[in-house]
């Protein structure tokens, strides 16, 4: 076995959700080639394939990570292991452990239902479609697309169907995932010989498909083809849908028309941020919950301070409530204050430009190369980080990321996965955004805010 293999799995461990790590990596064996290179042997041409076409180049990037110098990788077809005798401690899985499929069905967060989703202004439209949606009312579709950024709610809606329906019609079958968990699904059923039962699953024995970020599917032609056939199915049958993403099906890119067609057949409702009121009512809940008393002067500068991620505004309270509670402290202004400087909260007066040229020069990396078609390591990073920060800090959609980079949809979604990807596995690449993040915050285009007036810092 080689030094580093393992380290590596381990690494995909954390990267790759159970049952994908369960398919693909941990049955490789990994060896060193006459020539130093090396050979990971695969147990079928099939699964050659799609490692060799899906994790090939990740694991190429992650042995090189550590091991300090580039290394070749080959695969394989491995010998057929001999089937075990029953009752042998098996220490590595067989192909025969993979013949029930990788349980992907989610659990429903019992927490997300719509008694306690904060309606307001910008999400009034998809709370309304998705609680007729879930109460049977809709007149002509079944189908409901929730979109928006990260940290809007639609994944509280989509459950919230699922929740309603589990509670109000208990013998119907709902059935939550995520589409990374059917392509591994599926997958694992054209391994096994067994589309019959996938198709039973999907199509016979689901009265609700809840099917969180459909722009994974993109570029996965076959996948995209089920998934059309199985909806045709579940329409006809009037069974509800629900898909999110952070992009409107028309912009995902790599996505035949045949499923845009049928993911945008419904209702398509866009979650913008919340207005200044909705976050003030969103705060005052959450106090409610955590049976916190928050002073309405605290709750509305948190509130003017944070304004696109529901998320981080519910963080910032959580993490002043637990400051105040350690320091035995009441809770302020001033408190809320100093937890805003540790969330780096600012009002940002940045452009694409801007981030473009601060980041080529912490790279040492011209702006031509940046917007060119280097594919050097050092470009490629400096890039992903611009088109990342770009996203994150000025809201920035896939069609002007795109016409800003020079780039195609595709090539822009999968610059933000890599960056979000590395994120987790990498605290070397997380100190480098930090690092990027402080020097953004410096420059003379980012203007820390005072205290603004509330209404004036939610744009209203």
């Amino acid at each position: 076995m080689d030094s580093y293999w393992e380290e590596v799995k381990d690494i995909f461990k954390t990267k790759l959700a159970a049952s994908a790590y369960q398919l693909w990596i941990d049955p490789l064996t990994a060896s060193r080639g006459d020539s130093g290179e090396l050979i990971l042997e695969c147990p079928n041409p099939f699964f050659l394939h799609w490692v060799q076409n899906n994790y090939l180049a990740d694991i190429e990037r992650e042995y090189e990570a550590l091991s300090g110098s580039a290394i070749q990788v080959k695969m394989r077809l491995g010998k057929t292991p001999r089937r075990p005798d029953p009752g042998t401690d098996k220490r590595h899985p067989s192909l025969s452990d993979f013949r029930k499929p990788p349980a992907s069905d989610r659990l429903l967060n019992a927490d997300f239902t719509f008694d306690r989703f904060v309606v307001g202004a910008s999400n009034r439209l998809a709370f309304q479609a998705s609680r007729a949606l879930a109460n049977d009312e809709t007149l002509y579709s079944k189908t409901l697309f929730l979109s928006s950024p990260p940290g809007l709610g639609k994944s509280h809606l989509s459950q919230a169907v699922g929740n309603y329906i589990q509670s109000n019609r208990k013998s119907h079958r709902v059935l939550y995932l995520t589409a990374e968990d059917f392509a591994n699904e599926m997958v694992a059923a054209l391994r096994r010989g067994d589309m019959a039962q996938f198709k039973e699953k999907f199509r016979r024995r689901c009265d609700a498909l809840l099917l969180e970020g459909v722009h994974f599917l993109s570029g996965k032609e076959k996948i995209q083809t089920e998934l059309c056939y199985t909806l045709d199915f579940l329409a006809d049958q009037s069974k509800r849908l629900v898909f999110t993403s952070p992009y409107l099906p028309r912009d995902i890119p790599m996505l035949n028309q045949e499923l845009v067609s049928r993911l945008s057949g419904g209702v398509i409702t866009p979650i913008a941020p919340p207005d200044f009121s909705t976050r003030v009512m969103i705060l005052n809940r959450k106090s409610q919950d955590r049976d916190a008393r928050v002073p309405q002067e605290v709750v509305e500068h948190l509130a003017a301070y944070i304004t696109q991620d529901v998320r981080q505004m519910v963080s910032a309270l959580d993490n002043m409530l637990h400051k105040a509670a350690t320091l035995k402290v009441p809770v302020s202004r001033e408190l809320a204050e100093e937890v805003l400087q540790d969330f780096q909260v600012a009002a940002k007066k940045l452009s694409t430009e801007d981030i473009q040229h601060l980041t080529g020069k912490v790279y040492q990396v011209s702006r031509e190369d940046l917007l060119g078609k280097s594919r050097k390591k050092k470009v490629v990073k400096a890039r992903n980080l611009a088109i990342y920060l770009c996203r994150q800090y000025l809201q920035k959609n896939l069609k002007e990321l795109g016409r800003a980079f020079r780039r195609t949809h595709s090539t822009i979604l999968h610059s933000l996965e890599c960056v979000e990807r590395d994120l987790k596995v990498s605290q070397a690449f997380a100190a480098e955004l930090e690092y990027l993040e402080k020097k953004l915050q410096t420059s003379p285009q980012w203007r820390r805010c005072s205290r603004p007036e509330p209404h004036a810092a939610s744009g209203e």
